[in-house]
């Protein structure tokens, strides 16, 4: 925009003198900054009237084959919200020839429709094409209560107006094309999001059944002395129910995952500390099976879901206690703020995570080469890290200062509910 401020002289030369060319300026970068028709309307209307310094202007858009006269600013009331045929007034001829037009009495041209005009106050007009390519696609409309012919630089600075209004029209309608698709597109997408959450409780609902019948009979059958008695039988059976017990697991962690992207978000004020806290007492009993030392340093505050939250603390901690050292697994807690953002870090002391793998342990049943002889779905780290970036926040993985594995969760301090 600013190579469109030229010197003084050359504006002189041009015949539009100072203020004229601020406004015009003005309004072209007001069409610049426009997201919608509407925007462009606005912007038109008045600077249309304050150009020329008109008793009136109005906007005309080309709506098949009539001319529509969408908004207008006037000392007294025109055609606001009227349609007429484009061959029945002067802005279809404008827009139809893709010619300005300048009356200077409207009693005195035969393209003016006399009885339309008559109940108004107009007695002079100026009316100036928007075209796009080779069509006329709206018009701008002047109009004095005296009989008066528009200047030559009157005229000029008109069409200037129309043309980069043209340049508007366009860029508002492309972006409202696309916030459209992407309404359409996220509609779309919120749909198959909720019949995906449907369809993974009615799966969960009919693959776990069975598997609780299964877990019933083993039950059953291991209770029988002559099972017992038989080793090989035995460790059949146990192997068994190993084996239904991790796939009801994963069923649970496949529906935790489908939801976690679709279930309403409860954002509330959240103390890290308290939330940590209670997460170690609902794992206590893995940190004493497994010998683990467990340090919290202080933490910040965030805002998001308690609920969400808490599993994802719950396992990452999960498996900083399971991939640390073998003999002496020890958990560090910490955060802080940074950038405007909540830290949360969870530390392992174990043989950490690879460069090749810090991606994709973070997919769906994806474990890393550590996980190697060690239970688990392959599903809690691409579930933390999918409520992570709900809130607006990232979850990665890096060394550990030390040795080991840590992963990082940053989160907004301010996350609005979906």
């Amino acid at each position: 925009m600013d190579s469109l401020v030229a010197p003084e002289e050359p504006l002189r030369s041009a015949g539009l003198d100072q203020p004229t060319m601020r406004r015009l300026l003005r309004a072209v970068r007001d069409l610049a900054a426009c997201r919608d028709v509407a925007g462009v309307v606005e912007v038109v209307r008045v600077a249309a009237r304050n150009l020329v310094d008109a008793d009136g202007a109005t906007f005309v858009l080309r709506d098949g084959g009539k001319c529509h006269y969408v908004d207008e600013d006037a000392i007294e009331p025109l055609w606001r919200g009227q349609r007429f045929p484009l061959e029945a007034c002067v802005s279809g001829w404008a827009m139809i020839n893709q010619e300005q037009v300048v009356i200077p009495d409207i009693y005195d041209d035969p393209r003016v429709p006399y009885e339309a005009y008559r109940p108004t106050f107009v007695k002079s007009v100026c009316m100036t094409p928007v075209r796009s390519g080779d069509r006329g696609v709206a018009a701008i409309g002047t109009y004095w209560a005296e009989p008066r012919e528009a200047s030559v630089e009157e005229q000029e600075v008109l069409q200037a107006l129309a043309d980069s209004t043209a340049v508007a029209l366009e860029n508002a309608r492309t972006l409202e094309r696309l916030e459209a698709l992407v309404a359409e597109r996220t509609a779309d997408l919120s749909a198959s999001n909720r019949d995906l959450a449907a369809f993974a409780h009615v799966a969960a609902h009919d693959l776990k059944a069975p598997l609780t019948t299964i877990l019933g009979r083993t039950e059953i059958i291991g209770l029988d002395p002559a099972v017992r008695a038989n080793p090989e039988t035995a460790d059949s059976l146990a192997a068994v129910e190993r084996q239904t017990l991790r796939m009801s697991e994963m069923i649970d962690g496949v529906l935790a995952y489908s939801t976690a992207a679709t279930s309403e978000l409860h954002v509330e004020p959240l103390d890290l500390s308290s939330l940590v806290e209670e997460v170690l007492q609902d794992v206590s009993g893995i940190v004493e099976r497994a010998g683990a030392e467990v340090v919290v340093g202080d933490l910040p505050r965030a805002d998001g879901s308690r609920a969400l939250l808490e599993r994802v603390v719950q396992n990452l901690v999960g498996n900083a206690i399971a991939y640390g050292d073998r003999t002496s697994p020890r958990v560090t807690i910490a955060g802080g703020l940074v950038d405007g953002r909540s830290v949360l870090t969870i530390s392992d002391n174990g043989r950490g995570v690879p460069e090749a793998e810090r991606d994709t342990i973070f997919e769906m049943f994806r474990r890393g080469t550590a996980s190697t002889g060690l239970a688990g779905s392959g599903i809690g780290l691409a579930f933390s890290r999918r409520v992570v970036e709900r809130h607006g926040g990232t979850l990665e993985v890096d060394d550990a200062p030390g040795g080991g594995a840590r992963f990082t969760v940053r989160l907004p301090l301010h996350c609005s509910e979906d």
